[in-house]
């Protein structure tokens, strides 16, 4: 059940970022972060209103706290970010280096350990990175794009690594995937909510809420079903693994932009054969589990 949990997640994810790199055809200014994310917290509050309420943790609510800020924020952030800066296909292909992260995070915070075969699949992965950013910044087929776009794309999968350790650790002292959830997006949407009134964008923010694009709303709601299916996950599997079925979004996105996307998305053979060599590096890291 875990395995499919973390699959809904990774299609829930790489639907999420294809509906906002839609919306973000109309909307020059805005990535969607803000509006996705108000979605989000809306859908999953209802979903927690009827949720089973487990016994009150201190340590638990803060690590949800800090994992859903280090997730949602940053991660989503640059997510985004790069998915307008170098499309879906191209930036779910750098979020398969997830569970690497991951790994490492869980080792130092959750005691687990990375085994020689786990590091030669993160060796593969990287090197599946590597060619996916040297072949679209030596320009190759398709639309080049600069070294620093694939540099913001490449620090997401930190925050998102990060993020799962946290938040499986929270789980693990505040049992319910769906309040788990909502306090993580939740904390989240206020943080930006007080970076906005910081920065004197308030305003801007409700306007986008008010005048939603409905591709960031379809994207929030694909972003609430992505983080509800990740807590389930975090219930039957380490957090490692939860990233390595989260890293297969790639494959996803490729499905999705070339249904939606058609005209937009340049997915050469190169781009296809990085994200093939990276997901077999995802395979070596779960081949023991």
């Amino acid at each position: 059940m875990g395995i499919l949990f973390g699959l809904l997640t990774a299609a829930s994810f790489a639907a999420g970022s294809v509906f906002a790199k839609i919306g973000q055809r109309t909307e020059s200014d805005d990535d969607g972060v803000y509006t996705t994310l108000g979605v989000t917290v809306v859908l999953l509050g209802v979903a927690a209103a009827f949720a089973f309420k487990p016994p009150w943790s201190t340590s638990g609510f803060v690590a949800l706290v800090v994992g859903g800020i280090t997730g949602s924020v940053f991660g989503r952030t640059l997510i985004l970010r790069a998915v307008r800066l170098i499309g879906p296909a191209r930036s779910s292909a750098f979020t398969t280096g997830t569970p690497i992260a991951a790994a490492l995070a869980g080792w130092v915070a959750l005691g687990e350990t990375v085994t020689l075969l786990e590091a030669m699949g993160g060796a593969i992965t990287i090197s599946g990175l590597l060619w996916l950013v040297r072949s679209r910044t030596a320009g190759g087929e398709g639309d080049p794009a600069p070294l620093r776009h694939y540099l913001i794309a490449a620090g997401a999968p930190i925050f998102f690594g990060t993020a799962f350790v946290i938040r499986k650790w929270g789980l693990e002292r505040f049992d319910s995937a769906l309040v788990a959830g909502f306090i993580s997006a939740t904390s989240a949407f206020i943080f930006l909510s007080v970076l906005a009134v910081i920065r004197h964008d308030a305003k801007l923010h409700v306007r986008r809420i008010t005048h939603a694009n409905r591709w960031f709303v379809l994207g929030g709601a694909a972003t609430a079903v992505a983080i509800m299916s990740q807590f389930l996950a975090f219930g039957f599997l380490e957090a490692w693994v939860v990233g390595l079925l989260v890293g297969t979004q790639a494959i996803w996105a490729l499905g999705f932009s070339a249904a939606l996307l058609k005209g937009e998305e340049h997915i050469d053979r190169n781009t296809v054969g990085a994200i093939i060599v990276v997901a077999l590096g995802v395979a070596v890291v779960g081949f023991q589990t």
